[in-house]
């Protein structure tokens, strides 16, 4: 767990001067009062994305366009794929290469036909193979998590199931996605397991109250 956190080539395009505080619309260069302001903000825009799935196909644009909406407020890249390398532990996917890998992933989730017809025993495990690879990709340069967890709820929502990462701890999330990394998805399967539900159908007319 120790060794678990970021590392980033210090750079110019997206960081102050002499600092890893990433340059920012509310002009913050403080890191703590950074940290606070952006989860504020995207707390609401999450929360608003929920209520309000854009349409669209679910592609590595829609991943894109989720960034953007998120983190749009903050950071005048958001939506943008990263171009330098960052590291967990393990190196996330070379930026030079986010495209191309990009392409693969969304590929495959379109011959899947977006995990329309997956049965309920094999809808978490699909959602866990996608969260792991689209977390192993690491497109942007901040907001990944918030970002991939809430188009694992969107696809899955589409496809008739609930996803509710609040049950999820930050360490076994981070465990999981350290083990998915070397292609090991037994935790992020056993996590998904535990919070991947069938939506509820109602059994009246469409948007009419249910009969007590």
């Amino acid at each position: 767990m120790k060794d678990y956190y970021y590392e980033f080539e210090q750079d110019s395009i997206y960081c102050y001067p002499d600092s890893f505080v990433l340059k920012n619309k509310l002009n913050i260069t403080d890191g703590d009062l950074l940290e606070e302001a952006e989860r504020n903000i995207t707390a609401l825009r999450i929360l608003a994305l929920r209520k309000n799935p854009p349409a669209g196909v679910m592609d590595f644009r829609y991943l894109r366009r989720l960034h953007k909406e998120i983190f749009g407020d903050i950071y005048t890249w958001a939506g943008e794929v990263r171009n330098v390398n960052i590291n967990k532990g393990t190196m996330f996917c070379s930026h030079l290469f986010i495209t191309q890998q990009a392409e693969y992933i969304f590929g495959r989730l379109k011959k899947e036909n977006y995990l329309q017809k997956c049965s309920k025993e094999e809808m978490p495990l699909r959602l866990s193979y996608y969260l792991s690879e689209i977390n192993a990709l690491h497109p942007f340069r901040e907001g990944n998590g918030r970002t991939q967890r809430l188009f694992i709820e969107i696809l899955a929502e589409r496809a008739g199931y609930e996803v509710d990462f609040s049950n999820v701890t930050a360490e076994e999330m981070i465990q999981a996605s350290a083990d998915s990394f070397l292609m090991k998805y037994e935790k992020m399967d056993r996590i998904m397991f535990r919070i991947v539900k069938k939506t509820p159908q109602k059994s009246g007319p469409p948007d009419m109250p249910l009969v007590k």
